[in-house]
């Protein structure tokens, strides 16, 4: 058997290319109150966006713990290598979790990687990952790949508001917007682990265009592989697709709707939308 790829729900892989390409995707948590849930598993996407208009309590979120981990790992059929991919430990500690639960199993390789990206450029690179493991690629080709990955895969936001990532503490860099904003809407973008303020723009036609410009800016020769990624947001998703996706003539993996799930959701708010992408080395 090849390489078994292991991830994370914030990586915003759909659950049916997950099984086409025989992807484990470990949960995350998200609470409401005292109510808890796994991503996907008992609390679907849609189901959270209803909850968060209508709970009277704030979404937490947490990692799954080393446990899930483990018994993710010993249920991983054959004795090949593992490889987990993950969040950036700047976001989550996921990556933790998941090496106390690798720790736990003697008996096969298991290499936890850091991938220094979270929703669709995690998403694009562990589909590249799984896709090398199926052509026979080894544990480090395809650590290769992602540490690649960590290097030319971009992911560019817009917040409709900075309140929930500054509720959850995942606000980093973007806390010099806080306090300015006023009527504007910030934009971010996944800089070495981290969010980092772009700019912030007035009106929909001006973000658009900063995205746009983001894009170009990052990836002058070019974008290899591509995903929208959005938090209930379908108009703002088909925006991005025929103002900047389809301008791009990628010759790799394309993904048009990756919703944010609640693990995020819970952070960028409803309304949030991005668009990831690798560039051309």
């Amino acid at each position: 058997m090849p390489v078994q790829i292991v991830t994370d729900s914030t990586s915003s892989l759909p659950p049916n290319l997950a099984a086409q390409l025989g992807v484990t995707v470990v949960p995350a948590h998200v609470s409401f109150g005292t109510e808890s849930y796994r991503e996907g598993v008992e609390l679907s996407a849609d189901e959270f966006y209803r909850l968060l208009q209508t709970s009277p309590h704030h979404p937490t979120t947490s990692q799954p713990n080393p446990t899930e981990f483990e018994q993710a790992y010993r249920q991983v059929e054959g004795n090949d290598d593992i490889v987990s991919i993950h969040v950036s430990t700047d976001l989550s500690k996921t990556v933790e979790s998941a090496r106390q639960g690798a720790g736990q199993i003697a008996e096969r390789r298991i290499e936890v990687l850091d991938s220094r990206l979270v929703s669709a450029p995690m998403a694009l690179c562990v589909i590249a990952a799984a896709r090398a493991a199926r052509s026979g690629a080894s544990t480090d080709e395809i650590r290769e790949i992602v540490e690649r990955h960590a290097a030319q895969a971009h992911l560019v936001l817009l917040v409709p508001t900075l309140e929930y990532l500054k509720r959850g503490g995942r606000i980093g860099g973007a806390q010099a917007f806080v306090g300015s904003l006023l009527s504007f809407k910030p934009i971010l973008e996944l800089n070495d682990g981290l969010l980092a303020p772009v700019t912030r723009v007035r009106t929909m036609r001006k973000a658009y265009a900063a995205l746009a410009k983001r894009v170009q800016e990052r990836a002058p020769n070019g974008v290899a592989s591509w995903g929208i990624v959005h938090a209930n947001a379908p108009a703002e998703r088909d925006r991005v697709r025929q103002e900047i996706a389809d301008g791009l003539g990628a010759e790799g993996e394309t993904l048009d709707d990756l919703l944010l799930g609640p693990a995020l959701g819970a952070h960028a708010g409803p309304g949030a939308f991005g668009f990831g992408f690798v560039t051309r080395s």
